[in-house]
């Protein structure tokens, strides 16, 4: 009987069953990264130009150590930013110099003496500037590390006095955040550039700009301080003493110029940046003459020069786009290095961050990602030959109002008649065509509503037709008449080929993340009653089974009126199902396991709402003047999170920063008031829920930036500010942060682990 229960036990062990096993969670989150960075070594004597690293992650802000030994650099190949070491002189690995598992450390300078390293790092919070010995031969930790700024703000890019007693760096600590201008909740920061000593002390502001000033560098002999300043896309390097007085403009206006760093007593090297192009340039400090620094067409970034003739710079060949990654980043849909896991105690997560402006949603039992994309880039590619009817309906416009004027020259009408009847040409095509624009254009309304306001101007010109009839004795009449017939008849031609004017075709696809095979899943067709410039998708996700995909379409910039809704595709059957049913903006839709609830954003009330459907139930979950957006409802059905200013800080008076809210289902099935839960003073939002329902991840600004902004929204233009992805285990509030770089990150999915191949 032992050897039969043994033997069966070797049958039970040596099934695929028993020894298959189920991978980790997967967090997939999109990032706003470039790719395709490498370290560069020049001569500035020859020019000649070696490239030093050659790996698929990004690597960044290279410094040779003063005795030209050791060149130490930043790169992600470990997931977030690490600081790593190579020996110029041999032929050694690249290895990492300062460790921790989960914070950044970037932005390293070494010591004129060779003695110290300091580095920007997010050791504790925020960006703070840190100070290790320099021991080239040893993995540094940064828990020994000493906090030279620890403030609240972001503190960036130090630089030492060629003594090695101060060190200079730049900071957003002394300026409030700022609305960006053009996009509502995106947020702007400030910088100045401050000194201190070497161990911290005698802090001291050294500019007081309302532009960032960043990239502070001394010069040779320590009198004088270099640094950038400016508005976006016109900066300028300029020159101060070192206590901040004499501050003024060295390189040309209409040059863009940023990351200064002397070569020699005469020349200072920077990088240019035009029409995301990026060229490493010097200036000659005598004669202001600026020229390009090397005979390349690669984009290069950052030149740090030294003393020995060697110039340190990053970057490289811009990537085209991939097939699989239309209409994203230039390049991969999976940044190189994903994923990386992070352990949450409760489990083990890996993290995928995603080369786009929303994250391409995973199907929760595969490897593959779907994102969509459409080849409009323009309002030129989205105009049908329809379009150019309008251009015929104001040439034979122009041709009505000639012989209108030639008819009441013939007359010979008094110059009132012309000046009237010229008026009155005008003011009726300008009525058309600014309820054209407004509604159709501006406001996105569905067709119904743009064919009703064209209906009612249709109605006011057949009223004006049969007044100049009644009077067409009198020759102006008699003109008038012709113009309004041939304004109602261009209304009513309108109203027929509205929907033929333009064309935005929303194309889905599929990608194996593994081997980047695409395939071509989906043509969304708008119904009948959709503005054709709604042709954008956003917040894509999947339903917790991965049987369909909930995604939005809509104008989501806009007002509580403008038309957005959610649909949902089967993927087996390819049907579609419009979820939401009104003519507002409707989005940002999410659904429980089961299907039986349904959670989304709509501007039906004339406020941004939460609204709860259960069934053909719908329910105004939050009914309040408050902006409420980005709800989810956990895959069991029994809790919501939105994101909500209603206790947020009002900045500039222009918009409330958003917080994240929880709501749990009682027994009686009534839900709880909503619970506050993050208080920080930047942006939260795009929350999503843990498989278990039991974890919340979101991105937020609450990490602060973690580089100079100039820098990094000059490479990849990320207006929202909302940094990091953050998560909170709801039982314990338990916050984490997962993520750690200076590239915006954001839109976090949270779904199920697959089995292991």
């Amino acid at each position: 009987m032992k050897r039969l229960y043994i033997y069966l036990l070797l049958i039970v062990l040596t099934t695929p069953f028993a020894f298959s096993q189920t991978g980790n969670e997967r967090i997939f989150y999109s990032s706003y990264r470039p790719q395709g960075w490498d370290i560069w070594i020049a001569d500035s004597q020859t020019g000649k130009i070696d490239q030093l690293t050659d790996h698929d992650a990004l690597e960044y802000n290279p410094v040779i150590s003063p005795d030209g030994k050791w060149i130490v650099f930043t790169s992600e190949r470990l997931g977030n930013p690490k600081i790593f070491i190579k020996s110029l002189e041999e032929k050694s690995e690249t290895r990492l110099l300062i460790n921790h598992d989960s914070s950044l450390q970037d932005q390293a300078v070494i010591s004129p003496d060779g003695n110290w390293i300091v580095f920007t790092s997010t050791h504790e919070g925020q960006s703070d500037i840190y100070r290790l010995p320099f021991q080239p031969l040893d993995t540094l930790n940064v828990d020994l590390a000493l906090n030279l700024t620890r403030h609240k703000g972001g503190d960036f890019r130090p630089s030492f006095s060629p003594d090695g007693s101060q060190i200079i760096f730049s900071s957003d600590r002394n300026h409030p955040i700022k609305v960006h201008p053009v996009f509502v909740f995106a947020m702007r920061r400030t910088g100045d550039i401050f000194s201190m000593t070497i161990d911290g002390e005698n802090l001291k502001r050294l500019t007081k700009n309302e532009h960032w000033d960043g990239s502070p560098c001394y010069s040779n002999d320590g009198k004088k301080i270099f640094f950038y300043s400016g508005p976006r896309d016109s900066n300028r390097i300029y020159s101060m003493d070192t206590e901040g007085g004499n501050q003024a403009a060295i390189s040309p206006e209409g040059i863009n110029a940023i990351s200064p760093s002397i070569l020699n007593d005469s020349t200072l090297v920077f990088t240019s940046f035009q029409n995301r192009e990026f060229r490493l340039m010097s200036l000659n400090l005598k004669t202001n003459q600026v020229d390009s620094l090397f005979n390349s067409t690669s984009n290069f970034f950052g030149a740090q020069a030294n003393k020995n003739g060697l110039i340190t710079f990053y970057g490289g060949q811009v990537p085209s786009e991939m097939a699989s990654n239309l209409g994203g980043f230039e390049g991969d849909l999976l940044v190189k290095g994903s994923p990386y896991s992070i352990d949450l105690n409760t489990n083990t997560v890996d993290l995928y961050a995603v080369r786009r402006a929303f994250a391409a949603p995973p199907n929760p039992t595969d490897h593959t990602l779907i994102f969509d994309n459409t080849d409009v880039r323009g309002l030129e590619d989205a105009m049908t030959y329809w379009a150019y009817s309008l251009l015929a309906i104001i040439l034979i416009y122009v041709i009505f109002v000639g012989i209108g004027n030639r008819n009441l020259k013939s007359a010979n009408e008094k110059p009132g008649a012309f000046l009237f009847f010229n008026i009155m040409a005008v003011a009726i095509l300008a009525l058309l065509a600014f309820v054209l624009y407004y509604f159709f254009i501006d406001q996105r309304a569905p067709i119904n509503t743009v064919r009703a306001y064209l209906g009612a101007l249709a109605l006011f010109l057949a009223i004006c037709i049969g007044f100049a009839h009644k009077n067409r004795t009198k020759i102006l009449f008699g003109q008038l008449r012709n113009i309004f017939l041939f304004n109602l008849a261009s209304a009513l031609f309108l109203i027929i080929i509205l929907p033929r004017l333009i064309q935005i075709p929303i194309h889905f696809y599929e990608v194996n993340y593994k081997t980047n095979e695409v395939s071509s899943i989906y043509s969304f067709t708008k119904p009948s009653n959709y503005n054709p410039l709604n042709g954008m998708v956003i917040d894509t996700k999947f339903n917790p089974s991965g049987s369909d995909l909930i995604y939005s379409v809509g104008n989501f910039r806009g007002g509580p009126s403008n038309q957005g809704d959610v649909f949902s595709l089967n993927l087996s059957s390819l049907e579609t199902t419009r979820l939401t049913l009104s003519d507002f903006n409707d989005g940002f839709g999410d659904i429980t396991s089961d299907k039986s609830k349904i959670v989304f954003r709509s501007g039906r009330s004339g406020f941004f709402d939460i609204y709860l459907q259960e069934g053909k139930t719908i329910q105004n979950f939050t009914s309040d003047e408050h902006r409420d957006n980005f709800p989810i409802i956990s895959p069991q059905g029994d809790k919501i999170v939105f994101c909500s200013d209603r206790s947020g800080t009002d900045i500039e008076g222009k918009v409330k920063t958003m917080d994240l809210f929880l709501s749990f289902l009682h027994e009686d099935g009534t839900w709880s008031k909503p619970k506050r839960m993050t208080d920080d003073v930047g942006q939260d939002a795009h929350p999503h829920f843990s498989p278990d329902g039991e974890w919340i991840i979101y991105s937020s600004e609450e990490g602060g930036i973690n580089d100079e902004e100039p820098l990094v929204q000059s490479v990849i233009f990320g207006p929202q500010i909302y940094g990091e992805i953050f998560a909170i285990h709801i039982d314990s509030d338990k916050k984490i942060r997962l993520t750690h770089n200076k590239w915006e990150d954001g839109a976090p999915l949270w779904t199920k682990g697959i089995e292991k191949d």
